[in-house]
């Protein structure tokens, strides 16, 4: 009896580490649990040691070295391939550079100024050495987007609307850029911060979460 009395305080004690469960009491829990079990099995302590064995390297240094040296080769291969297929970059009077990476429904009509458009957008910081390639130089800073469901949101297809020319809606160099965009068309441009968020105007076109707000406020400054 006294001994059932001392598993119910010993269960009730695992109870409480594991409601209260950190890194630390993890380890403290799971070693409680070991204890318990033992209890119950009457298995030896010398018995019941965790061994965990060692593995071995599967690879050499050398082995791994040109793994993944093939593997930065095949990724620059497919960079060139995508580059390849890409529309040539286009420079406007304004220095701002833009390419196309899909050209739409060009049998349709064109983005004019007071064309109403809906756009779905993807922003980047690139990074340093970069230029229109997002891997090339480092990886990119993801800063925030419309339409494509990233940091878990359900906005795949949702749009921006807003009528191209108009003061403060989006970004200066978004509205250059669009003139002349068909349907369905995508182009990625390169905004410099004075043709961007770094600017006295109030710009509709913003981040709807707390992180794409905090990663905007902290490089929209950069070039």
């Amino acid at each position: 009896r006294d001994r059932g009395r001392g598993r119910g305080r010993d269960q009730s004690h695992a109870h409480v580490l594991d409601l209260n469960l950190n890194r630390r009491e993890s380890v403290k829990h799971a070693l409680v649990a070991i204890t318990l079990g033992l209890e119950a099995t009457r298995i030896s302590p010398a018995e019941a040691k965790l061994v965990i064995p060692r593995r071995n390297p599967s690879t050499s240094y050398a082995e791994r070295k040109q793994r993944i040296k093939d593997a930065e080769r095949r990724r620059e291969e497919k960079e060139q391939e995508e580059d390849d297929n890409l529309g040539p970059i286009q420079t406007l009077p304004s220095g701002i550079q833009y390419r196309d990476i899909a050209y739409g429904e060009t049998s349709g009509p064109e983005a004019q100024p007071n064309s109403t458009c809906d756009i779905a957008y993807t922003v980047y910081r690139l990074a340093p050495g970069a230029y229109f390639k997002y891997s090339s130089g480092g990886t990119p800073i993801y800063l925030f987007s419309l339409g494509y469901g990233n940091e878990g949101k359900d906005d795949v297809g949702s749009t921006f609307t807003f009528t191209l020319g108009s003061k403060g809606a989006v970004p200066p160099a978004v509205s250059n850029v669009m003139l002349g965009m068909h349907r369905k068309g995508i182009r990625r441009v390169l905004i410099p911060p004075y043709f961007g968020w770094n600017t006295d105007a109030e710009l509709e076109l913003q981040p709807d979460t707390f992180g794409g707000q905090r990663r905007l406020e902290n490089h929209k400054m950069e070039p």
